[in-house]
């Protein structure tokens, strides 16, 4: 009897504890453990740790351990009351191996650290395999991501990429930063603004801004009044995406100075009204039906046609080599040239674009890089958002792009006693 004792306080890991297991009932969908004080107990006082050889009194709590397959596994624990010196009131003990936030024991709450430290599991997930309240499971998650955040130390980065991404209707934002060799994310801030960034470069230190040699980001202007500040030495890189989308914005732009007050015939304004998809598309791309299309907008309307067809000359830029700057800035200077010409006020608009970002733009063909790895991971925090249906909390929406995208749930370690 006293071996099968020593095997029950080992299965439950409780040698070097004041307890032990009394009796164990195996039912159908649950097993119950009740456990005791050893016979020469002790208790420690839950406030300053001393102990104590006498109770005051006792009663029976429920913790939630580690299942058993398929069947959950109840320990009912004789917790006692103790009068200590040090306040002189009663109070409850500190029992070592109870969580100290939830009605489970540690064991148990490192086991769902690490199932949610996978990344294979969300918080709904694992509530649903322990058959355990939502709540719960969500502090466990915030907590473990809180503690692991205070021990992750932001790597020495060399290429970093820069966005944005919403994190609620309202433009509300948070900025994220990429290391674009490791392909993770290092940092998170709330907010799109200048000081958001300026918190990552004041954290990494002059030291280590030093050693940046390119930033790839999009040309939002307080993103680079923050790297002219803290990292002049590197190279800012546009970001390709970001310019073709304002390309195509201008060019539905210009769509719709033409369909929308302008002097045409109704019948003409109609058909261009509809040419939105078409003109998105890359000649390369289209159907037989929208090659149809685009010949007969050459018919009605010339200068959108022409705008068309300019739009598919720019990405022709993105073709040239690091050998070939020279020649990718005559090609922009040509290709501004030649949209002025054009005519259409919003072509025009994107032209002066381009002028006043002609460095930042030649950069893209000098270090041949993007910032196509945090479009990636932008898309990946849009599925993570969609898998939570939204985040109320911003704090916990910002560890969990750390965690899913990043270093941070790696690093997992039991949380110390």
């Amino acid at each position: 009897m006293a071996q099968s004792d020593h095997i029950l306080n080992r299965l439950c890991d409780l040698q070097e504890t004041n307890f032990e297991v009394v009796d164990v009932q195996v039912k159908d969908i649950e097993i119950i453990w009740r456990i005791k004080h050893r016979e020469e107990a002790f208790y420690i006082c839950s406030r300053c740790g001393e102990k104590c050889f006498s109770a005051h009194d006792k009663e029976w709590i429920e913790l939630d351990d580690i299942p058993f397959g398929n069947k959950r596994s109840i320990w009912k624990v004789k917790r006692a009351r103790i009068l200590c010196t040090c306040t002189n009131f009663v109070r409850v003990e500190k029992i070592s191996f109870r969580s100290s936030h939830h009605h489970l024991t540690k064991r148990f709450v490192d086991y769902i650290e690490q199932v949610l430290c996978t990344k294979m599991f969300t918080v709904s997930d694992v509530t649903r395999l322990f058959g355990l309240d939502y709540g719960t499971v969500y502090k466990i998650d915030h907590e473990v991501l809180l503690r692991l955040i205070q021990q992750v130390g932001i790597p020495d980065p060399i290429n970093i990429a820069v966005d944005e991404k919403s994190f609620k209707k309202g433009h509300n934002y948070v900025t994220i930063v990429t290391d674009c060799d490791i392909k993770k994310v290092i940092w998170v801030s709330e907010g799109n603004e200048k000081k958001s960034l300026d918190q990552f470069f004041q954290i990494l230190g002059p030291e280590r801004c030093s050693k940046i040699k390119t930033v790839s980001k999009d040309l939002w202007q307080p993103y680079s009044l923050s790297c002219q500040e803290f990292i002049p030495q590197a190279l800012e890189v546009a970001d390709p995406f970001h310019v073709v989308k304002r390309l195509n914005e201008a060019i539905d732009k210009s769509r719709k100075e033409l369909s929308v007050g302008s002097e045409l015939q109704v019948s003409k304004r109609k058909v261009i009204s509809n040419m939105q998809w078409v003109l998105r598309y890359k000649q390369e791309n289209m159907s037989e039906k929208h090659l149809e299309s685009l010949e007969h907008l050459a018919k009605i309307n010339e200068p959108l046609y022409k705008a068309y067809l300019h739009k598919e000359m720019f990405f022709e830029f993105f073709t040239f080599k690091p050998s070939e700057v020279k020649g990718a800035e005559d090609f922009l200077i040509k290709w501004i040239v030649e949209a002025y010409k054009i005519g259409l006020v919003a072509l025009q608009e994107f032209a002066l674009y381009i002028e006043r970002n002609t460095k930042v733009l030649l950069n893209i063909v000098l270090t041949q890089r993007s910032s196509a790895i945090s479009e990636g991971i932008n898309r990946k925090i849009s599925v993570i958002k969609g898998m939570a249906y939204g985040y109320r909390c911003l704090q916990y929406f910002m560890l969990k792009i750390m965690q899913r995208c990043g270093v941070l749930g790696s690093l997992w370690t039991p949380a110390a006693s």
